[in-house]
């Protein structure tokens, strides 16, 4: 059976660059770089050299951050949130639609640190309402997905910063960019990010590779401990090959970023279309317009998400619920909770995302399929 597969804000193919380079890597680079040996001090160089690379895919260079390497996104938003030092009386402020991988965290956090965690809620369409908070303790930490997993909300950073400076003056800024890294402008210096985690797995990289991105000057507490590497902020053996694919992946995904805008806006304006025109009953589109146009969400009340899914998959077809629920769960995605969503809907919803191999004829293949699901719901 032929797949076609929309699923990549899960996870994305290994670049065909990455794939061909992957055995000449192994080749040079097994050794460990904090051993001794000159071979190993040539795998510690490459690692410096792929910092600089991955900042410069940026915009920035190590004079502006410096980059901690991680296994992905979820540990290098733990050691940002984890690491940053709050003391009470403090407040912590997360996006009410944020990732679980940095809700958790800062839910943690606020319970290890003795400090208040506060929401910033979300409009209908999954935009951050940046009112004034409630009155409280100063604000220590804010942190934000830059562009939404689940409907490709994008959240204007800058808007974010001057919030900050008007609500939390002297907040740290921390950004979850797992769905915008390759893909959409980063404003690292307009936003004055202070702590950014990127990862390989969504741009065609190797699944278990990320990076916290650290404004120089910025302190952070390890959570592993153990034979001081990477300046001591986390111990551990660094995966050298994992990183050079990694950076290359970043570098191929930035490096061709607008063409591949372009390409996703074309696919995403197809599949609104098709699936407004062709497809009964019609979906409620539950992504805003102005959303990332590699993911959209849409939802058909009433029926479960989970169920379609399932459906589409036995015919080849790979998508998302937008919610956490499976068919026999009673809970439904916070994200859509969170916008307002009604439960019913809530629980129709599904994801479609696109990647670097993306196709016209996908889009076609999904809606093919998706009548033919519902047909037989």
């Amino acid at each position: 059976m032929a797949i076609t597969y929309l699923d990549h804000a899960a996870a994305t193919p290994l670049l065909p660059s990455v794939t061909a380079a992957h055995a000449e890597l192994c080749r040079r680079y097994f050794y460990n770089p904090h051993a001794a040996s000159q071979l190993s001090a040539e795998c510690l160089c490459e690692v410096r050299r792929a910092e600089t690379r991955l900042l410069a895919c940026l915009g920035l260079g190590t004079e502006d951050a410096e980059v901690v390497w991680t296994s992905g996104g979820t540990e290098s938003l733990n050691l940002a949130i984890l690491g940053t030092i709050l003391r009470p009386p403090a407040r912590l402020f997360v996006d009410a639609t944020a990732h679980r991988a940095l809700l958790e965290p800062a839910r943690a956090a606020a319970s290890q640190a003795g400090v208040t965690l506060a929401t910033l809620p979300v409009d209908a369409k999954g935009r951050l309402d940046l009112g004034p908070p409630p009155e409280g303790a100063p604000g220590a930490l804010v942190g934000v997905g830059h562009v939404n997993n689940e409907t490709g909300a994008v959240h204007d950073l800058v808007a974010v910063r001057r919030w900050i400076e008007r609500h939390a003056p002297g907040a740290a800024l921390i950004v979850d960019a797992l769905q915008s890294l390759g893909k959409l402008p980063v404003p690292w210096g307009e936003a004055a990010l202070d702590l950014l985690a990127v990862g390989g797995r969504k741009i065609g990289g190797p699944p278990a590779v990320g990076a916290l991105i650290v404004r120089r000057g910025r302190r952070l507490r390890p959570l592993l401990h153990g034979g001081g590497q990477q300046r001591g902020l986390r111990a551990g053996t660094l995966d050298t090959v994992g990183i050079l694919e990694f950076t290359l992946a970043a570098e191929c995904a930035c490096g061709a970023l607008r063409a591949q805008l372009a390409r996703a806006e074309v696919l995403n304006r197809r599949l609104r279309e098709r699936l407004a025109g062709a497809v009964r009953p019609p979906p409620v589109v539950l992504s805003p317009p102005d959303a990332s146009p590699y993911i959209l969400s849409f939802a058909f009340p009433g029926l479960e998400g989970a169920v379609l899914m399932r459906k589409l998959a036995a015919r080849g077809v790979i998508v998302a619920t937008g919610s956490a629920c499976t068919a026999e769960s009673r809970q439904s995605s916070h994200v859509l909770a969170a916008m307002g969503i009604a439960e019913r809907t809530a629980r129709g919803a599904l994801r479609v995302s696109f990647g670097a191999s993306s196709q016209e004829e996908d889009v076609e293949n999904l809606v093919r399929e998706l009548q033919a699901a519902l047909d037989s719901y």
